[in-house]
């Protein structure tokens, strides 16, 4: 296996931060010295073992902290911070359940202003607020060898969350070992397609999210390959500074949503031009990959030097670390799905295509597994034959055990992760999901945690409002509708509650619903067991809203 934080790394260059338009560029030997005086000072401020959340903009100075966690024996986790156009107060306000559901022993932000009002607004963890040195180095890189030591064992290294803010009580605790494993079953095939021996990664992903915290942060840091950086904040306010970088520093890897694979089509005509024809590979990953948006930004790109079928698909989830499968260029593949597709059913390879039919959408293969790494597929308790749709289930060397605080998760080793798909020809197609979550442009919703919140709004009928996703052709991701029936008692209009609804998931979720139905008494259908079903009132949503669009 490649060697794991290696000596070399010392004197490169292993991590570059753009802000506006500027770059700060750090050598191993830098970083490391920044993360051995982090641990030093993680040591005398927060208690042995403990949970320690890390609350700050994306940078070496966070990064840095987040690895001084883990050097001095404590588990760290990145909390999303809030957006520099966001009241520090309110976002606190919003969060304070998810940071108390968490229950950390520390809380280290970076901030002056963020300690304060983490302090006024949550009196009860206010005790466990430390404000971190704003910058911190010295002559040691001794917790690099720390680290290494850490990679051979059993024992939690950190903590990541399966499900964003909304499911952040879903923590899955990452052993050395574990992250050890992936880097071993990924990196190496990364490398190998590519043709080169050290990476130069791009990433505008949030470190509290797996794919910007193992595939843009941990796994090049441990290879010693490099990684450039633009905070999330930034890319969302200029994304084009994010293909100014790639082009600054010549980058050749890069993992995204899928969604701003479309965003970056949408937005093209507005962007400053830039050279990317050093990018080997643009791994579509988080949602349903899909084949139309992987097209049209290879051909919107392609004067600007993207080359054809560079965008190819991934697998990958928290708890096994992150990548299950990883596609390549020369075996991508579409899959035209037809709409009524259901578990247990056989998928005919005919269905395998470049471009789908009308009514179908294209799935983009999310590639072969990686080394040691189990597929099975069930529809309830069956296990199903290769070609067909259902219930994906997993076992790999570096998956979870369990979410933490909670019972096991795999049984007899396979985890059932709730994903819907199949495998043809030894490629995997994800594209439904049996867990109830929604995904709004990359970020994650329980969907029980948004109907359970609407509870608090006047006008509705209690435990009669659904939410579920739609796909959306024109963001490539889903959008979260809301579905409530009135109580006409209360005396509160529909346009009354419409908006109470609107503005409440908006500010506890951080997302805006795309549709607000109030309906009446009786209108959402129940299942056979008496609860609302998502699936049922989606379809009737469709039949009744949606029909003339």
């Amino acid at each position: 296996m490649t060697a794991l934080l290696p000596r070399e790394l010392l004197d490169r260059v292993v991590l570059r931060h753009w802000r506006q338009g500027q770059c700060e560029a750090l050598t191993g030997r830098d970083f490391w010295q920044r993360v051995t005086a982090r641990a030093e000072w993680v040591e005398a401020n927060t208690p042995p073992g403990g949970l320690v959340l890390v609350i700050g903009a994306t940078g070496g100075e966070a990064m840095a902290l987040f690895l001084g966690i883990a050097a001095a024996g404590r588990l760290g986790a990145f909390f999303p911070p809030a957006s520099p156009l966001q009241d520090q107060r309110h976002f606190f306000d919003q969060q304070r359940a998810a940071l108390a559901a968490i229950a950390p022993d520390a809380i280290c932000v970076l901030e002056d202003a963020a300690a304060e009002t983490l302090r006024r607004i949550a009196p009860d963890l206010a005790r466990v607020v430390r404000l971190a040195p704003s910058s911190a180095t010295g002559d040691s890189v001794a917790a690099m060898d720390v680290l290494r030591a850490r990679l051979a064992s059993d024992a939690p290294l950190f903590v990541q969350h399966s499900s964003g803010t909304t499911g952040i009580k879903k923590a899955v605790a990452i052993s050395g070992r574990m992250l050890a494993g992936q880097f071993g079953a990924y990196w190496p095939g990364l490398r190998a397609e590519l043709g080169v021996d050290r990476l130069s990664v791009a990433s505008w992903l949030p470190l509290y999210h797996d794919m910007g915290l193992i595939a843009g942060f941990l796994l090049p840091m441990l290879g010693g390959d490099c990684v450039s950086i633009l905070d999330p904040f930034e890319w969302i306010g200029a994304p084009g500074r994010f293909l100014e970088m790639i082009e600054a520093d010549g980058c050749d890897i890069a993992w995204m949503p899928n969604f701003a694979f479309r965003h970056f089509t949408r937005l093209k005509r507005a962007l400053k031009p830039a050279r990317l024809d050093t990018m080997r590979l643009w791994i579509d990953c988080s949602e349903p990959c899909r084949m139309v948006d992987a097209q049209g930004f290879e051909a919107a790109f392609a004067d600007w030097g993207v080359r054809p079928r560079s965008v190819v698909g991934c697998y990958a989830m928290a708890e096994t670390v992150f990548a299950v499968s990883q596609g390549r260029p020369a075996t991508r593949i579409g899959l035209a799905v037809p709409p009524d597709v259901a578990p247990g059913q056989a998928v005919p390879e005919d269905w395998l295509a470049e471009a789908a039919p009308p009514g179908r959408k294209l799935v983009l293969s999310s590639g072969h597994m990686l080394p040691g790494v189990s597929l099975a597929v069930f529809d309830g308790d069956r296990e199903l034959p290769e070609g067909h749709y259902g219930e994906i289930g997993l076992s790999a060397p570096f998956l979870f055990g369990g979410y933490r605080g909670f019972s096991a998760a795999a049984a007899e080793g396979v985890f059932r992760t709730g994903d819907l798909g199949v495998m043809l020809r030894g490629q995997v197609f994800v594209f439904g999901r049996l867990k109830e979550i929604i995904i709004v442009n990359g970020k994650n919703l329980f969907a029980g945690d948004v109907e359970a919140a609407l509870a608090a709004i006047p006008g509705l009928r209690p435990g009669r409002a659904v939410a579920f996703g739609i796909e959306s052709d024109q963001t490539g991701s889903e959008e979260l509708v809301l579905v409530a029936e009135q109580d006409e008692a209360a005396g509160i209009t529909a346009a009354e509650s419409r908006a109470a609804i609107s503005r409440l998931v908006t500010e506890s979720f951080l997302v805006k619903p795309r549709d607000v139905r109030i309906v009446a008494d009786r209108w959402l259908v129940k299942s056979t067991s008496g609860k609302i079903s998502r699936e049922a009132n989606r379809r009737r949503y469709l039949e009744t809203f949606r029909t003339s669009e």
